[in-house]
């Protein structure tokens, strides 16, 4: 494989040919996310639950055999065969650094890495690292691995260095690898203002360039990958810039094209919502990435319901509009137990069997903020409570919206989903360390889970050359 850099508007090889990085997110791997394993709330809780319920001896177990069935060799000649060219692997830094212990990188944290881009290269599959959770939290997510809702990397000087030279340590092992394509510095910032996040990636990309000059660095808009007004001019010349381009339609749609909250969505407004999404990129001539996108689906991975094929249908669009404007892009995400991937768990697999009641409880009170879409018993409670709240003031000024997304990620999607934490950790509690291995290698194994074939179709016509 060849190393790769910017030209223009495009990414070369060192032949100089133009290569386009088209391919799918590995989320929930080495970031876990509650939707796509089916815990409840953020990792680092789901962590201690484990721990706290199983014991130190099954506590390693049990993460070390999910981690070895997530992803495989087979995963990679899949992807190979349905012609992907490049896997986004999103990471959190507690892999390669306890908070208790900054600056003490552990070795271990690169297994799972090295093992990855060893794969990669035998495939001819680019990587791209991806730093998902970083030190005190980019953004207040629960994908951020963050059960607070509050994003104190913008705060604290000490959480942006760590940030900053764990990827000077990162870069020193892969500054010679050209499988890897290069460094997703944050994924989805939110910072406080634009100023904050240019500040942290001019320092960022100096620290990196001072051990690696070879390797495209990805940089993010602000507010989750949405904007960009206002971030510096590209000064850097192997930058790429990176967008997240979600849609109503292909999470909600229930007929497409047709209408759907409150918006007719055709081909021509999934252009609009993408040409609004990437004009600061586009207008730069600068090489731009979709990061993230894709659809939601409701119905089982071998029967999709309507909705699911008209948001399959959206999706269709959105990758024929990426193409034609050239655009390099990952599918979020590649494996889960339903809602979004390719590959999915089997519904009669131990595994789920095991967690079934917890994902009715999740699915019943909406403690999955990305499949309940922000709705659900709990969040009713919430808006009720911001009501009563506002009618006893007799003040109607306050930013009720704010205050509701800021009740979900602290309180519905942080506090009161990790509470279920001890009871998913529960479900586990008669098994032995070697039927916890056996029972991920059950669920996740390529081998063993199911293809949703009419997304992998989509994916493979918008592959093909």
């Amino acid at each position: 494989m060849e190393f790769l850099r910017t030209q223009g508007k495009y990414i070369v090889n060192e032949s100089g040919q133009k290569v386009f990085l088209r391919g799918v997110c590995f989320g929930g791997w080495l970031n876990m996310e509650n939707f796509i394993t089916g815990y409840p709330g953020a990792e680092s809780t789901l962590r201690q639950a484990i721990r706290s319920e199983l014991g130190e001896e099954r506590y390693q177990a049990f993460f070390q055999s999910f981690l070895d069935a997530f992803i495989t060799e087979d995963d990679f000649r899949f992807l190979k065969e349905l012609g992907a060219t490049v896997v986004r692997i999103p990471f959190n830094y507690r892999h390669f650094e306890d908070d208790q212990r900054p600056g003490e990188y552990k070795e271990e944290g690169f297994v799972y890495l090295d093992r990855a881009v060893g794969w990669a290269r035998k495939y001819g599959i680019y990587v791209i690292l991806d730093l998902h959770a970083a030190p005190g939290w980019q953004n207040q997510g629960w994908h951020s691995d963050n059960p607070y809702g509050v994003a104190l990397l913008w705060e604290h000087r000490q959480f942006r260095e760590r940030g900053r030279d764990l990827w000077v340590h990162i870069a020193r092992r892969y500054r010679d690898e050209p499988a890897v394509a290069g460094y997703n510095l944050l994924n989805e910032p939110n910072a406080p203002s634009m100023a904050d996040l240019n500040s942290l990636y001019r320092d960022w990309v100096q620290a990196i360039r001072a051990v690696d000059n070879r390797h495209i660095l990805f940089l993010e808009g602000n507010a989750y990958s949405r904007v960009f007004d206002g971030l510096d001019e590209p000064w850097d010349d192997n930058l790429v810039y990176s967008s997240h381009n979600y849609t109503v339609p292909t999470h909600r749609a229930r007929t497409y094209p047709g209408q759907v909250a409150g918006i007719y969505a055709d081909r021509a407004y999934m252009e609009r919502v993408f040409l609004e999404t990437n004009r600061w990129i586009l207008e730069r001539q600068v090489p731009s990435w979709v990061g993230e996108f894709g659809a939601l689906f409701d119905g089982p991975v071998h029967e999709p319901r309507g909705a699911d094929l008209a948001r399959l249908r959206a999706l269709r669009d959105q990758l024929a509009i990426f193409n034609e404007y050239e655009q390099h892009w990952t599918i979020w995400t590649y494996k889960d137990i339903g809602a979004q991937g390719l590959r999915v768990s089997r519904a009669d697999s131990e595994y789920m069997r095991r967690i079934r009641p917890i994902l009715e409880a999740k699915r019943r009170l909406g403690l999955d903020a990305w499949t309940s879409r922000d709705g659900g018993r709990l969040m009713v409670q919430m808006r009720a409570i911001l009501e009563m709240m506002i009618a006893e003031l007799d003040d109607f000024s306050l930013d009720t919206e704010a205050l509701a997304k800021a009740l979900g990620e602290r309180a519905v999607y942080g506090l009161l989903a990790g509470a279920l934490a001890p009871l998913y950790a529960a479900q586990f509690q008669d098994m032995s360390a070697a039927e916890l291995a056996e029972m991920h290698r059950e669920a996740f194994l390529f081998s063993h889970t199911e293809e949703r074939s009419y997304l992998v179709e989509v994916l493979r016509d918008a592959l093909k050359p």
